[in-house]
């Protein structure tokens, strides 16, 4: 019998490790976003459902802007400039196939021609999403009477003081101010 101590010492290999930052992101969450879109073929139903075409020597159409202001609304924006530093990251804009991405104000102007009928088209497209959704995942056998049964509905609320005699005001719970007529649901 061997003894354990006579064995030979497994020499631990050298492993190389290396910080340059290639291929990282801190919006990973939405590229199974992106994923998604693309399986729901995202761009091309917008597209069908609101045809905005702009001038031939117009770098982005409005499915581009409509897809940047999704993912960054997403992401947490909550203004244009936001969407937009959010769609700088590298690796994001590598997965999406962007080379560079339009800045604020040209989503802005994008978004100006927007007309209520394509928010109703828009609207639309949404509710069949949702029903594309549903039907995969009752054809997946997904437990969907779980899914309808059991919801949670998480409501964080916020309260807002108000100087003067406000409307609807009255005076409750405020935390920042004791007695100060708020808004709080």
């Amino acid at each position: 019998m061997k003894n354990i101590a006579q064995k030979e010492a497994r020499k631990q290999p050298k492993i190389k490790t290396e910080m340059n930052g290639k291929g990282l992101t801190v919006h990973a969450g939405l590229l199974p976003v992106l994923t998604f879109m693309g399986k729901l073929l995202f761009r091309e139903r917008i597209h069908e459902a609101v045809r905005k075409e702009r001038g031939a020597n117009a770098q982005y159409q409005f499915v581009d802007a409509v897809q940047v202001v999704v993912i960054g609304l997403i992401a947490g924006a909550t203004s244009m400039a936001q969407v937009v530093k959010v769609w700088a990251d590298e690796v994001l804009m590598k997965m999406s196939g962007w080379k560079e991405v339009p800045v604020d104000t040209t989503i802005g102007r994008i978004m100006k021609i927007v007309t209520q009928g394509d928010i109703v088209e828009l609207t639309g497209v949404t509710h069949r999403f949702r029903g594309k959704v549903w039907k995969h995942a009752i054809r997946s056998g997904q437990k969907l009477r779980s899914a309808l049964s059991d919801m949670w509905i998480d409501v964080d609320s916020t309260v807002n003081g108000v100087y003067g005699n406000q409307e609807g005001a009255e005076v409750g719970y405020n935390p920042h101010k004791r007695g100060q007529k708020s808004y709080h649901p």
